[in-house]
């Protein structure tokens, strides 16, 4: 059953901040030409390159967002970028090994000048003008990739062990959750607003090694965290109340619905465990359902009615197949064959558009082939290309508002 948690002595509704596993989740992808051509292409074409009026740089203990209002498109990481971690605090001590390792991730978006509040509080420049996906755009049309010094994209587990750290979006890309550096918490962010709630306690590298989770329900009013280790636990906070419940026995969330009114998580809590069963709980923590999974099920809809996966054959050319199943049964309601590249490739979901489309990115088994983001009709199999999204944006991608447009 759910109770509120105590976050080191704080309730979480009382903390509010000032104005798939915690798995190296890094796929290192060969450099696509092409992708760079396109890219110099765009860089010469453009009008004029803006910066951000604050100029002065600021370390990330200082920082304190203003209201954005122009959504995230995705979030990513750079390919073999370098790895830094900005200090926390003016005091930061050289701890041996330091907690968060690097602080990579960066925000793309797409605006026009002057048109909404746009105070992120981050130096950021601007491509503006030019050609976008071959079209012209006008003068004030611009493309930014702000980096959030204050996101960790990898923690120091110990000498030897270093992890990627999740950070998730919300469809219509206004809200964020992630690893805050200068809190050592996940914190859920909502842009527009430039609030912030804390949407876990604070982290050591114990507690770091036991996340498992982190997701946004669909509509973005719920933020989920799991954790395994000694004590398994799902931690689900409403972001206008900054309420947490804990629902305890759970490592694994497979989703959340609109409200999360449904869940959908597992208590296989090692990578070493083939998936055990798939349990659909209330917010409150109520047990509706639960069934025997084979296979490795993905996201839950935003309806909480269907959970997917992507199944492959055996062999280098063998078919994959994106499996829908009912929610509340476990039963497979539809199976469509992938064809989203010209040649054999592999696919990998992401999170679902509506209830009836769902993401998958392709790409080929070897270097140096087709890639691309696709949006799947999980009635009819029709897939259509997201033009969003670069042929390379990175080595590790959250999908925001990218997907909205064709």
């Amino acid at each position: 059953m759910g109770a509120s948690v105590d976050m080191n002595g704080t309730d979480a509704g009382g903390l509010d901040l000032p104005p798939h596993g915690l798995k190296d989740s890094r796929r290192r992808r060969p450099m696509r030409w092409v992708g760079v051509l396109l890219l110099l292409i765009c860089i010469l074409g453009a009008g004029f390159l803006y910066m951000n009026q604050d100029n002065t740089p600021r370390p990330a203990w200082e920082w304190k967002p203003g209201p954005y209002d122009p959504p995230v498109q995705y979030a990513f990481i750079p390919e073999d970028t370098e790895c830094h971690g900005w200090p926390s605090s003016p005091t930061e001590e050289e701890a041996e090994p330091p907690l968060i390792a690097c602080t990579e991730w960066r925000l793309r978006v797409n605006y026009k000048l002057g048109k909404g509040r746009q105070d992120i509080g981050l130096i950021f420049g601007a491509g503006c003008g030019g050609y976008r996906r071959g079209v012209s755009v006008g003068d004030d049309d611009c493309t930014s990739d702000i980096e959030l010094h204050d996101a960790a994209s990898q923690v120091q587990l110990s000498d030897s062990e270093r992890r990627g750290v999740p950070l998730r979006i919300t469809r219509d890309g206004h809200r964020i959750a992630y690893l805050s550096k200068k809190y050592l918490q996940f914190v859920g962010w909502d842009l527009p607003t430039a609030q912030q709630k804390a949407i876990s306690p604070r982290l050591d590298a114990r507690m770091l090694d036991d996340v498992r989770s982190v997701e946004i329900s669909p509509d973005g009013k719920f933020f989920a965290v799991s954790f395994a280790g000694d004590q398994p636990r799902l931690l689900v906070t409403e972001f206008a109340t900054g309420q947490t419940t804990t629902l305890r026995g759970f490592c694994t969330i497979l989703g959340l619905s609109q409200g999360a009114s449904r869940i959908a998580a597992q208590r296989t809590c090692s990578d070493l465990v083939e998936a055990g069963p798939v349990t659909i709980l209330k917010r409150d923590g109520t047990v509706i359902s639960e069934w025997g999974s084979a296979a490795s099920v993905g996201s839950l809809s935003p309806d909480g009615q269907s959970v997917v996966e992507i199944q492959a054959d055996f062999g280098d050319d063998g078919d994959e197949h994106l499996v829908t199943r009912n929610a509340m049964t476990g039963k497979v309601t539809k199976k469509l064959k992938l064809n989203l590249l010209s040649e054999p490739s592999d696919a990998v979901g992401h999170a679902w558009l509506s209830n009836r489309e769902f993401i998958v990115e392709a790409e080929t088994p070897e270097p140096g082939g087709s890639f691309g983001y696709y949006r799947v009709n999980v009635q009819t199999g029709a897939s259509h290309r997201i033009r969003d999204l670069g042929l390379n944006p990175g080595s590790t991608v959250s999908l925001g508002s990218a997907f909205v447009r064709d």
